[in-house]
């Protein structure tokens, strides 16, 4: 039996052809891969960034109120127990005052801070709003007195005055990411 010699001559360059354009589209493939695990991380380190700027907004204001109790009964910051690294902000500070003319309760950037934080490693400024003050005169909550037992009712069977405050914190990341939080506190005398 005879054994026919196969020629090859004809084919000139097709392997390589075929191997160019496979190589091609591996690479392409690899490339649209390591952008979306480099989208991947860039969504990840910004979760980060956002988490940490939002437990330094909570730290502030969490700090912040925690003053104002003692601020309203003393009157002024001298005899206030401060946490560690809260501080009445330069120039500021007065929170029985009204609001400044120029804050805006709409708008974040106008509003002035009251009290900072910086505390192992956690920053953030507090604005202090002032509210309303409503006046609760005797006898005008006997409904609460009558349907509640224990702290509160002699307040409201009494009389007094309700001050309404809200707290406005934005705490900063290392990376300058900004995170806002917000809480309200009613003082009652």
């Amino acid at each position: 039996m005879r054994i026919k010699n196969l020629s090859f001559k004809k084919q000139r360059g097709a392997v390589l052809a075929v191997s160019l354009l496979l190589l091609l589209v591996l690479t392409l493939v690899a490339v649209t891969s390591m952008d979306g695990t480099n989208m991947s991380f860039k969504m990840s380190a910004n979760n980060v960034y956002h988490d940490e700027a939002f437990n330094n907004s909570e730290s502030t204001r969490v700090a912040s109120t925690s003053v104002l109790y003692e601020y309203l009964k003393e009157g002024a910051w001298v005899d206030v127990n401060m946490p560690n690294g809260l501080a009445v902000f330069p120039g500021n500070g007065r929170l029985d005052e009204v609001n400044g003319d120029d804050e805006d309760r709409l708008d974040y950037g106008t509003l002035l801070p009251d009290l900072v934080f910086d505390d192992s490693g956690m920053t953030g400024q507090t604005s202090v709003l002032t509210g309303l003050t409503s006046l609760n005169d005797k006898g005008g909550s006997i409904s609460q007195y009558k349907g509640y037992s224990g702290a509160g009712n002699s307040a409201g069977a009494a009389g007094g005055s309700y001050k309404f405050y809200e707290f406005r914190s934005v705490g900063t990341s290392k990376s300058n990411a900004n995170a806002r939080t917000a809480s309200d506190y009613k003082y009652v005398q």
